[in-house]
């Protein structure tokens, strides 16, 4: 009776506390986003049958399908019935542990049950709550070392022995990973044996030091899977890519997600995620990614991370890259970009973002690079606004972009010159639609105007 009201209580504090949603996410886009299935539906139901067997046998047939069975126990945390609730949320954080301890590489060959782990194990299903107690807190000081007897103990009969021994095992998991990572920070030498998935390619990237260790430690916390199927080249790893890209494009991006996305983004040799590619970009435009990485006194992996990425081959587009280097204040990988994107010549869409990375990071050195641009009548942004041109829409051509900038290196204000248009943009010196004109007279004269003045100023 005793050991039966024991179990109650521990099993409504055990329900009561709630997997981290984050770490719930994780489990959830880890293997894909497959459908829960009807069977894995009716499976969930039964965890809450008024049967105590029929919920174990349930709990032990979801558990035994793996992340096959997360799309079913995730739709689970919300049910109504606490109890279809609460084991939902064990068996998701046990697959959690799981797949966190096979995708960093902690666990080492597990050793063969010994006949005293055994022991141990079975007392923790003894009638006293002392002796299961005492059993208990001995076999967690072991770490590891009983995880063979732990794993035999999961299929056991006695509910309270699965019960606490997947709650050691689950501890013991979660400690030798954080002591894994921790091991691997502190390894100034590089030893192969610390080293984790992914590692080479980041610091291959972004230089070994301590920084970037711990960058690439958290990394490994937030995305292991990912981390383990870039390593290994995993046909899955489109899938895995899209869909957590997918997930973080509603949260608030952890840095070290952000991070993870950009060091496989950066790496041409990865197949098969144009798509993904152009949502990260996206991802990376959203206020809440800006948030997270900053505009301004970035960690300097992160900014490297950022300028690896909008130079790669990956890259999906100059506009992109270019618009990338402007929001987060890149100045080096923009003016790189862009006075590379004017010298070759091309007239694409992406020159307006060129001109205006140049008036943002450059200066009058650079005005020879833009004065033949003042030729070019090419649209770049068009718009409408009846309350100041009825019909019709109101233009930017690429000489007036061009012409704002020489303006301000000229040291003119573009404003009183004749742009009445222009409303200022940290980003891009001017929103990039109040570059133009709403009537073409009103152009031509700002542009002839300053061909005369250039006239006069070079006599």
């Amino acid at each position: 009776m005793f050991r039966t009201l024991s179990y109650a209580l521990s099993w409504v504090v055990l329900t009561s506390l709630s997997v981290p949603a984050a770490m719930a996410q994780d489990v959830a886009t880890k293997s894909g986003a497959a459908e829960a299935t009807a069977a894995q539906r009716a499976l969930v139901r039964q965890l809450g049958d008024d049967s105590v067997q029929t919920r174990e046998k349930a709990a032990e047939k979801l558990s035994s399908q793996g992340l096959s069975a997360k799309a079913a126990l995730m739709e689970a945390l919300k049910d109504p019935d606490a109890e279809i609730r609460g084991r939902a949320r064990i068996i998701l954080k046990r697959m959690l542990a799981e797949v966190t301890a096979e995708d960093t590489a902690v666990q080492s060959d597990i050793a063969e049950a010994t006949a005293a782990q055994r022991e141990l194990v079975q007392h923790l299903g003894d009638p006293s709550f002392q002796v299961r107690e005492g059993a208990q807190k001995k076999l967690a000081s072991l770490g590891l070392a009983p995880e063979a007897a732990l794993l035999e103990a999961l299929k056991d009969p006695d509910l309270e022995i699965r019960w606490r021994a997947g709650r050691i095992l689950d501890r013991a998991r979660v400690k030798a990973f954080e002591a894994r990572l921790e091991a691997f920070i502190a390894d100034a030498d590089g030893s192969p044996q610390l080293s984790l998935l992914g590692w080479k390619q980041f610091r291959d990237l972004v230089g070994d030091r301590r920084d970037t260790r711990e960058m690439f430690a958290e990394m490994t916390r937030y995305e292991g899977a990912l981390l383990s199927a870039y390593e290994k080249r995993s046909p899955e790893l489109p899938e895995l890519f899209a869909a957590r890209v997918t997930w973080l494009q509603s949260k608030a991006p952890p840095r070290a997600s952000l991070a993870t996305l950009l060091l496989i983004g950066c790496d041409k040799t990865v197949k098969d995620h144009s798509q993904s590619i152009s949502k990260v970009y996206i991802l990376l435009c959203q206020g809440a990614a800006v948030q997270s990485i900053g505009t301004e006194g970035q960690p300097l992996v992160l900014r490297t991370l950022l300028e690896k990425w909008t130079t790669s081959a990956g890259s999906v587009s100059s506009y992109y890259s270019i618009a990338l280097t402007l929001k987060y204040n890149l100045k080096e990988a923009a003016m790189k970009q862009a006075t590379a994107l004017l010298k070759s010549g091309t007239n694409s869409s992406s020159l307006r973002y060129a001109v205006i990375a140049v008036g943002r990071f450059g200066g009058e050195e650079h005005a020879a690079l833009l004065t033949p641009l003042l030729k070019n009548k090419t649209v770049c942004g068009r718009w409408r606004n009846s309350a100041l041109k009825k019909e019709g829409t109101i233009d930017t051509q690429l000489r007036d972009v061009t012409l704002v900038v020489l303006l301000r290196f000229s040291g003119k204000d573009p404003k009183e010159y004749g742009f009445k248009l222009l409303v200022e943009n940290p980003e891009t010196l001017y929103h990039s639609y109040t570059f133009g004109f709403v009537e073409d007279k009103d152009r031509e004269a700002v542009h002839a105007k300053w061909v005369a003045d250039s006239k006069a100023d070079t006599k």
